[in-house]
């Protein structure tokens, strides 16, 4: 088995829309991905291609949750769905909702919720009669 190593140019090509993100801190969001996906020969995601789509989905999660893209989408920082908001003064309150405590970080980009459900099929038990 191989682990996935960055390939910045791969990385723009499949997300333009962060270009406002510099190349110095694309290693630093590949390495905090590595941090939710293990990158070595013991990852549960074999295939290393697909791997490094996942990885390059959490740092593009990553990325919109921290900087924002180019369109000025993202960035807020803030976690949870946005329930209620006002103008003078400004004021914004968020609130998970009905969304699962365990994957709720993930819907806060399309990135993530890619991410989640490209992984459904690792977080599935395995059933072995008779063992």
């Amino acid at each position: 088995m191989a682990i996935v190593v960055l390939d910045i140019t791969k990385f723009r090509a499949m997300f333009p829309e962060f270009s406002n993100v510099t190349n110095d801190l694309l290693p630093f969001l590949f390495e905090q991905a590595t941090d939710y996906l293990n990158n070595s020969d013991f990852s549960l995601v074999e295939d290393v291609i697909k791997r490094e789509r996942l990885l390059y989905l959490l740092m593009a999660h990553l990325a919109y949750m921290r900087y924002g893209d180019a369109n000025g989408n993202g960035g807020s920082g803030m976690v949870g769905r946005i329930s209620s908001a006002s103008e003078g003064s400004v004021s914004v309150s968020s609130e998970a909702g009905q969304v699962e405590f365990r994957y709720m970080w993930y819907t806060q980009s399309p990135y993530g919720m890619d991410f989640w459900q490209a992984t459904k099929v690792y977080r599935m038990a395995n059933y072995y009669p008779g063992c």
